[in-house]
């Protein structure tokens, strides 16, 4: 019984992946850069997921060729996200780029590039001290995109 049960969920979890955009590896940034060769560029693929911790933020996010929407399905997650990247988030808006940033366009339905630029323009009016609340950085991020985003 318990070598049919195995047997089945190996098949079932096989389908599963057969038709996904990425490797053995995973998704991440080494799925993007690498794609989906087999072989040998399954392993720097996935070193290059587990070095730059990237599959990690990818499954979060919905990002890096992972998975639709991630964690972080709606509106009400943002400032939860906004808590958790606080920092980065910072260092990309003041770039105006970032996979972090890019993350949270997507999260707030926002095109990345332009949410980018748009942090990047306003940066001093929505970062204003490090001590802020998620749900004000969420606001002024709001005021400065909201005739480009759907949240």
């Amino acid at each position: 019984m318990k070598t049919i049960l195995f047997a089945l969920i190996t098949l079932v979890s096989g389908m599963a992946f057969a038709n996904t955009g990425y490797g053995d590896a995973g998704c991440g940034l080494g799925a993007m850069v690498l794609g989906s060769e087999k072989g040998f560029k399954q392993v720097f693929a996935a070193t290059t997921n587990g070095t730059s911790y990237s599959q990690t933020f990818g499954i979060t996010t919905g990002t890096s060729n992972c998975s639709e929407g991630g964690l972080f399905k709606s509106a009400q997650q943002v400032p939860a996200y906004i808590e958790l990247n606080k920092m980065a988030l910072a260092k990309e808006a003041a770039r105006g780029e970032g996979e972090t940033l890019a993350g949270l366009s997507k999260l707030m339905g926002c095109d990345s590039a332009d949410f980018g630029h748009q942090l990047k323009s306003n940066y001093n009016n929505i970062f204003v001290d490090s001590k802020m609340e998620p749900m004000e950085i969420q606001n002024r991020i709001m005021v400065v995109t909201k005739n480009s985003c759907g949240a």
